[in-house]
Parts: structure tokens; C-alpha cells; sequence
């Protein structure tokens, strides 16, 4: 049998859910179920601060313009945000294909929102249509604080 520890779980990221089960059953007689052996492995896991996360935005932003030469980005940064970090606010994107679809589309745009979780309590706003075969497609993606009038603007 394994005995869990942290600095098991940091050595080896894919440590075994089962041996964490055992480790606490045998170390503080508690029986625990896989999703909370899994979100605590999950936190024993360095994944970096919310922060250095989003310090790294820039660069995926850059990355992803460069690997899809006809996408639009508009995004925002935080006022208060430092000349070394431009600090996230909100963020639209849309695909050059999509871009370029709409005569191809139905003239009805639905937009859906999804509530993100974490320290960044923001939602994620997905513009979509469907196309003449019936299929779904999504025309723009955004996060942003609110879903507010102002910020499904960024669809326009």
C-alpha cells in the first residue's frame, strides 16, 4: 500500500488517485471519494497564482494571432495594471473563417453565456448561428465581468 504525501503528489503529478484513498484512509482513518482525492491532488499541484496566469495572456494572445492570421482580437486591460503586465479585463475573439462565413449563415445570431468558476468570477459570452446544413456554428467568443448590453457590444 501507498502512503499519500504532498511532496509525493509534487514529484508525480500523475500519482495515483487510488493511493491517496489509501494513504488517508491508513493515515487519518477517513474514507474519501475519488473527486476528493482528485481536487486535492489537483491543489497539491502547483499550477501557479491567477495572477502569473494571466500575466501569461500577452503571449497566448500573441501566439494565437500568429498561428491564425485572420482572426480579430479586441481585448482590455485593467487601468490599474502595472507597465510590465498588461492585466486582463476582457477579451473578444472570432475565428477569419467565421469572420467570412455569414452569407453562408442563417440571418439569427444567438448568444449563450457560461459562468466561470475560480478566482476570476467572470462569463464566457459565445456568439452562434447556424449555417444552411443546420449545423452549429460559433461566430465570436468573450469573457468578460458582466454579461451587460456594453460588453455584448464586443459582438457588433
Amino acid at each position: 500500500m501507498a502512503f499519500y504525501s504532498i511532496h509525493s503528489i509534487e514529484k508525480d503529478t500523475a500519482y495515483p488517485l487510488k493511493h491517496i484513498q489509501e494513504g488517508i484512509k491508513i493515515i487519518l482513518n477517513v474514507d474519501v471519494s475519488y473527486w476528493k482525492a482528485w481536487h486535492g491532488r489537483r491543489k497539491a499541484i502547483d499550477y501557479g497564482t491567477w495572477e502569473s496566469n494571466f500575466a501569461e495572456l500577452p503571449k497566448y494572445i500573441a501566439t494565437l494571432q500568429t498561428s491564425n492570421p485572420n482572426i480579430v482580437v479586441k481585448w482590455f486591460h485593467n487601468p490599474n495594471g502595472s507597465s510590465h503586465v498588461a492585466t486582463f479585463k476582457y477579451i473578444f475573439w472570432s475565428f477569419g473563417p467565421t469572420i467570412n462565413a455569414p452569407h453562408l449563415c442563417r440571418p439569427v445570431i444567438s448568444i449563450n453565456a457560461c459562468h466561470l468558476r475560480g478566482s476570476y468570477k467572470g462569463k464566457m459570452l459565445i456568439a452562434i448561428t447556424k449555417d444552411v446544413n443546420n449545423n452549429i456554428l460559433p461566430v465570436s467568443y468573450a469573457i468578460v465581468d458582466e454579461e451587460t448590453t456594453h460588453n455584448r457590444s464586443c459582438f457588433g
